[in-house]
């Protein structure tokens, strides 16, 4: 450094110098040595002498005695031989010269200098401190020989003046060799903090558009508006692309927003510190993004806002994920309601045919009640709550993907039979004038004739509902291309035009009061949909509004195979010729149990119960049963258990098993299977259905019939 230099010229050089040349010439002089009037002369020439010799050596060996910063290439090793070379050269031709007379000059020495400048400028303090120390050793052999420009005066003048000489060329060698090296150092520092700030510029950059970010600089008092790149990016604008002036800024704002954003800057401007906003852009191509600016107000020495800087980042993204949230917010809150609302039509539901079954009870326990009457009655009310917990289990099944169509070729004026029949009660109560329009020509469909007949009913029994009475109702079908569209159309309540998009949700309900009062649990349509659906088709609600009537427009395609036979239905059968048949029900609900075996007891069958699994194995043992009717859902053995331990009996091996459960899906009815069952009924169980399973147990020539059958 240069200051080292200095200190090195002014303590080492020129200060401890003085001691050592007033000691030693002091000394010469007390010791008689040299008379004391010769004292300054002397003490000169020792002090130039001792004060050259540090200038001149003391640097060389520091410099060298230090490694290099870097290794010395060849082309650098070449340039250095160069210099040294002319360096030498030059000198003999200056101080080496015996008959050089016509040479020597007081400024002839100094041409030696241009040397000391190119070591100091291509090799640094080095190469000025070796070319110094050259250059004096070839001014001292001159000299010595009496050669060169240090020979022309007395021995005192040519010695102090070659002293003063390497004195000037060295220090003038460490100065400049010094300031050259903090140049250097400099120039190195300002590299790596270039490089430094490159790197940081680049990470930030980076950083930037990781976040959709970009800065800008608006300086208030030139109107310069300044954008990085990101920035003109997330506008959608090309690099320099962006006009540099408040006015291009907000050209690219949208136009319902330029006042917000005009009001936030100018708010920052005036009260500070800054502000934040968000607002939507248009881009060029005409997108439009949201953008939220940040922006801090920097002031002059006068307290002024001089500068507005900040960062704007692409919001886009995040504002479309808070819509979406918000969205997602309202549509479980709405499913919440819709739940609710849901439990409480259920519980309403539940509570509306339990009233009369509880007055049924009440009038079978008087004497004198119509007995028919009272069980008409509660057989439509059971029909009511077995349809109820079928619709349930439909939505369970078909939400989960579980429910199984069994599709055959089936004409669509069987399906429409099956359908009226299902409602002809409820329209006829009502007093509703019904039209059924079908085409000429047989419709062949590929279908599950009972869903597609629930789909069909389930609209014209919601038709029959929401019409007041005395209404109208028409069910027509006509062909549209190669499928058929089936409609139901009434003159009833109709569907608000806000409610018509979502008619077909799962537990979607109108007005709700009308649906208490009519009754509906919000699922029939939802089936409807579902089913359609699986079938190959779809289907739609149409309503002028409230008041206007409804219509539903089934699309179904229609299959071109032959026309099937029609099948006689079978007729309903409650009771056997099997009257040795030998049944033991296992329930743990005692009513249920004991109802049961009433039932099958009047049908001339041999009935014994059990109200749990190990009781129902000793009425096994001692009871050797036929056939068992089992819950699944027993106490302590449930009935996957008894059915096993039944198998494993002695004797029972061939016993037929039914389950009994409350649970219909394919996999309830697998496992019941897997289990050791051979069929698998449905709580209540359909007593035609049951009947007739009686009926083919107890008409096997002495086998149960073991089939493997599983019926609803």
């Amino acid at each position: 450094r240069l200051r080292d230099v200095l200190a090195l010229i002014v303590l080492a050089a020129l200060g401890s110098t003085v001691v050592a040349a007033t000691i030693g010439v002091t000394s010469l002089c007390l010791g008689g040595v040299q008379p004391w009037n010769a004292f300054a002369s002397l003490w000169w020439t020792w002090w130039v002498g001792d004060a050259m010799g540090d200038l001149v050596m003391a640097p060389l060996l520091l410099v060298w005695s230090c490694a290099p910063r870097s290794g010395w290439r060849p082309r650098r090793v070449a340039e250095g031989v160069a210099l040294l070379g002319a360096l030498v050269l030059v000198g003999v031709l200056v101080f080496v010269q015996p008959d050089g007379t016509w040479l020597i000059s007081a400024a002839l020495p100094y041409k030696i200098f241009p040397f000391v400048i190119w070591g100091a400028l291509r090799f640094g303090q080095r190469g000025a401190v070796t070319v110094s120390c050259l250059a004096a050793t070839i001014a001292i052999l001159g000299a010595v020989q009496g050669w060169g420009p240090f020979s022309v005066g007395t021995p005192h003048e040519n010695l102090v003046a070659l002293q003063l000489f390497n004195a000037v060329v060295a220090i003038s060698a460490l100065l400049l060799g010094a300031a050259i090296a903090e140049r250097d150092g400099a120039e190195r520092r300002g590299a790596s903090d270039f490089a430094r700030l490159q790197r940081s510029e680049g990470r930030l950059r980076l950083a930037l558009d990781a976040g959709r970010m970009g800065a800008w600089d608006w300086n208030l008092t030139t109107g310069r508006f300044e954008w990085s790149e990101n920035l003109e990016g997330l506008y959608g604008l090309p690099p320099g692309g962006f006009g540099g002036t408040y006015t291009a800024f907000q050209a690219l704002v949208h136009p319902e927003d330029r006042d917000t954003v005009h009001r936030a800057v100018t708010r920052a401007v005036e009260a500070g510190p800054g502000y934040d906003v968000e607002f939507r852009t248009v881009r060029p191509d005409g997108s439009i993004r949201w953008m939220a600016a940040t922006g801090r107000v920097l002031c002059d020495a006068t307290g002024r806002a001089a500068r507005l800087i900040g960062v704007g980042t692409d919001i886009t993204d995040r504002k479309r994920l808070g819509d979406e949230l918000e969205q997602r917010a309202a549509q479980l809150a709405d499913a919440d309601r819709r739940k609710d609302e849901f439990l409480a039509m259920l519980a309403h539901e539940l509570r509306n045919p339990l009233a009369p079954l509880s007055t049924a009870v009440h009038l079978l326990q008087r004497e004198g009640a119509d007995r028919t009457q009272v069980v008409q009655m509660a057989e439509r009310q059971v029909r009511h709550l077995a349809r109820l917990v079928d619709d349930l289990l439909d939505v369970s099944r078909i939400t989960q993907g579980k429910i199984t169509l069994r599709k055959e070729l089936v004409l669509l004026s069987t399906v429409v039979e099956q359908a009226v029949e299902m409602v002809r009660t409820s329209i006829d109560a009502r007093g509703h004038a019904f039209t059924v329009s079908l085409p000429g020509d047989p419709v062949r469909l590929d279908a599950d004739p009972a869903r597609l007949a629930q789909v069909v009913g389930n609209l014209l029994s919601n038709a029959a509902k929401y019409t007041p009475r005395g209404g109208s109702i028409w069910l027509t079908a006509e062909r549209e291309g190669d499928g058929i569209a089936i409609r139901i159309r009434d003159t009833g309540i109709g569907i608000a035009a806000d409610f018509l998009p979502s008619v077909f949700d799962l537990f979607a309900q109108g007005d709700a009061s009308l649906d208490r009062a009519r009754g509906g649990l919000g699922i029939g349509l939802t089936v409807v949909r579902n089913l359609v659906g699986m079938h190959g088709g779809h289907v739609e609600a149409r309503s002028a509004g409230l008041g206007q009537g409804s219509e539903f427009v089934v699309h179904l395609p229609v299959s071109q195979e032959a026309t099937p036979e029609r099948r006689p239905a079978r007729r309903p059968v409650h009771a056997t010729t099997g009257a040795a048949l030998r049944i033991l029900v296992v329930e743990d609900n005692q009513d249920a149990a004991e109802s049961l075996a009433i039932v099958l007891g009047l049908w001339g069958y041999a009935v014994e119960t059990a109200f749990d699994g190990l009781a129902a194995l000793d009425a096994a043992a001692r009871y050797r049963p036929d056939l068992v009717l089992s819950d699944l859902g027993l106490p302590g053995m449930d009935g996957y258990e008894l059915a096993r331990r039944l198998r494993a009996q002695n004797g029972l091996d061939d016993v037929v098993l039914v389950a009994l459960s409350g649970y219909g899906r394919d996999e309830d009815k697998r496992r019941a299977l897997d289990a050791g069952f051979d069929h698998h009924l449905v709580k209540p169980p359909n007593l035609d259905a049951l009947a007739e399973l009686l009926r083919q147990v107890a008409g096997a020539a002495g086998e149960p019939a073991r089939a493997g059958q599983s019926s609803s």
